[in-house]
């Protein structure tokens, strides 16, 4: 018997023990039984899945200096089917820590990895902070398969929105391509320190207003720890710094 997700789990095999086959066959079915416990403890660990917690991300610009920050609470924590799902609110706050934005969004782990909102992950540019968004958009997700490796490519994302900014509609569209594992590192920040994946990719942001599209490319690199979550991310484009994030403060 095998304890699984908190159920007893029983596997009868009967076979002959000259039997070369029914050995492998008898010890993949035993390994399996361990190895999904051990994914499904893995989920615990998350930020995003800690019921009542409070993830401070600081924003720097393109000085390095802080310039304000999102801070996202996790309202629920709840089990759906082979996954573990968490619902939270975000607020961005200016560098004079006045809050100028708010939305939510979902996390979810599963055996094959986890799945993290596309809001979670858009770039929070000063020249767009008045911009305020509605709850209107699309589902979007971005994958984090459990098994990443170095040079793996990773799945793209297309999220979509509607908002307001001085009174006029506004559109945005922002797409993640060509992400990949580049590397392995260490990283410190102001909350800990981790062992991440390096993460590089390209985003294509699109403002548009009164029938006018005003498009911007950048590249990112983002440290993702596994079992905990992405710690650190910065933009570039053409090659010089924009801006970046980083994990400050982790409270349950």
């Amino acid at each position: 018997m095998y304890i699984y997700d908190g159920n007893p789990l029983f596997i009868i095999v009967l076979f002959t023990p000259e039997t070369a086959f029914m050995k492998r066959l008898l010890f993949l079915l035993l390994t399996a039984c361990c190895v999904f416990p051990l994914q499904a403890q893995k989920c615990s660990g998350y930020y995003y899945l800690r019921n009542n917690a409070e993830i401070e991300m600081t924003i720097y610009d393109a000085r390095d200096n802080a310039s304000g920050k999102t801070v996202y609470k996790i309202t629920s924590v709840r089990s759906a089917g082979d996954s573990t799902i968490s619902d939270f609110t975000n607020t961005y706050y200016d560098e004079n820590e006045q809050a100028l934005t708010t939305g939510q969004g979902h996390f979810s782990c599963y055996g094959a990895g986890v799945i993290v909102d596309m809001k979670m992950s858009i770039p929070t540019l000063k020249q767009f902070k008045e911009v305020q968004m509605e709850a209107r958009s699309n589902k979007a997700y971005l994958d984090y398969p459990a098994d990443m490796q170095v040079g793996q490519e990773l799945k793209a994302g297309r999220y979509e929105m509607v908002g307001k900014m001085d009174g006029m509609d506004v559109g945005v569209s922002y797409s993640v391509n060509n992400r990949r594992v580049s590397g392995k590192e260490k990283i410190t920040t102001p909350a800990g320190t981790w062992n991440c994946y390096r993460i590089v990719y390209d985003i294509d942001f699109e403002m548009r207003m009164m029938g006018t599209g005003i498009p911007i490319q950048f590249s990112a690199v983002e440290w993702f720890a596994p079992g905990f979550g992405t710690v650190k991310s910065v933009s570039m484009k053409d090659g010089k710094l924009v801006g970046g994030t980083e994990i400050t403060s982790v409270k349950n």
